[in-house]
């Protein structure tokens, strides 16, 4: 893991919108992972890609409002989630 600080900007980034989203479960799930980088990145790191594949991955994330999509939240999302995955590959 090249960049900590990144990484750790990155979950606080996501843990908001999913929160915003309704998304308590994941926000808890991604703060667990984010508090564990400290002691153990690697290991944390494999956990977040972990989330990345099947059926209910955070992959499948759709941020609604009051049954309304929020687009712009939901790219954010998108190109967070990416970046995210990019810096615990390597």
């Amino acid at each position: 893991m090249r960049n900590l600080n990144d990484v750790d900007l990155i979950l606080a980034r996501m843990i908001e919108l999913l929160r915003l989203g309704s998304f308590d479960d994941w926000a808890i799930v991604l703060e667990k992972v984010k508090n564990g980088f400290d002691m153990d990145p690697k290991n944390s790191s494999l956990k977040l890609l972990s989330m990345y594949g099947g059926m209910g991955s955070l992959n499948d994330v759709v941020l609604y409002r009051d049954g309304q999509p929020l687009v712009k939240e939901n790219d954010e999302l998108d190109n967070l989630r990416a970046q995210l995955y990019e810096l615990c590959k390597k």
